[in-house]
């Protein structure tokens, strides 16, 4: 029963998000805003933008070593909103026992932005992500059973060369199983980048979290990342390659990890998704 309760919730938010991009489209102005945002490597992007991105990652746990590779799909079906999702893909090689893979918790994520004030430089965004229970706990790799309902808050300030992202998120879990401890969490990230040249980035981000509820409420944990991006062909700037180290800071049970990520952007692909919806709507 408690399963079906949250399925429901989950299917009737996502049914009232899709709902509102006919008033989306029809409100919006004939006017194109030309954002360009570009993203960082550890922390989420603000802006709604119809891209693809492949992530490799190596992260040095105390019991053995785990790699991921992270497929994200997004699609931007009008100028202030987009649908995205995230596969992961875990290998996990212990020192001791059996290695484990498998396919972790999806997520799909519903971004919306506020379009006032890109002429001063400032994008604001709002959404709210679902956390799809496609792991499995027993092999350590997601999780089979909890749904997470994550709102989420987020801006981006661009003056001259210099790019600030913040987020803030907040990690609703449901459908524990029973005597299973699980934890309502707040996360932030924030993200430092600089335009060196058209094709060279560098990024200093910052991540934390802390618990709100269940047997870790109070404590949190934060971590550093410094990066770099690049352009490998200058007749392609859609195209990007990011790399990336996470280190956590003071005696934290946090991993460090390393992060290699590709980006291609399709911009023709939000005119189409756009036109497609208003011919569905009108």
């Amino acid at each position: 029963m408690a399963l079906d309760q949250t399925q429901n919730i989950c299917v009737c938010a996502m049914i009232a998000v899709l709902l509102s991009i006919p008033g989306l489209v029809r409100a919006q102005e004939a006017v194109e805003h030309d954002l360009h945002f570009t993203h960082p490597i550890f922390t989420e992007s603000v802006s709604p933008d119809s891209k693809v991105r492949l992530d490799f990652a190596r992260e040095w746990e105390d019991e053995g070593t785990a790699n991921e590779i992270e497929f994200e799909g997004e699609i931007s079906v009008h100028h202030d909103f987009s649908i995205e999702l995230e596969a992961p893909f875990v290998f996990l090689n212990r020192d001791v026992g059996s290695s484990e893979s498998g396919l972790g918790n999806l997520e799909v994520a519903f971004k919306f932005a506020n379009l006032s004030f890109v002429d001063r430089g400032l994008l604001l965004g709002y959404g709210l992500a679902f956390g799809l229970p496609t792991g499995d706990s027993g092999k350590g790799i997601g999780s089979g059973n909890i749904w997470e309902i994550e709102p989420f808050l987020n801006f981006r300030v661009m003056s001259g060369n210099w790019e600030i992202v913040g987020w803030t998120r907040f990690g609703i879990p449901t459908d524990q199983n029973p005597g299973e401890e699980v934890e309502t969490e707040f996360h932030y990230d924030f993200s430092t980048l600089y335009h060196f040249s058209s094709r060279f980035q560098g990024l200093v981000e910052l991540n934390g979290g802390t618990g709100l509820s269940g047997p870790e409420a109070g404590e949190g944990i934060i971590s550093v990342f410094p990066g770099i991006k690049v352009a490998p062909f200058s007749n392609n700037p859609d195209l990007f390659i990011g790399l990336g180290g996470s280190f956590p800071l003071g005696d934290e049970e946090l991993n460090a990890q390393l992060r290699a990520a590709v980006f291609y952007h399709f911009k023709a692909v939000s005119r189409w998704a756009a036109l497609l919806v208003g011919c569905l709507t009108a």
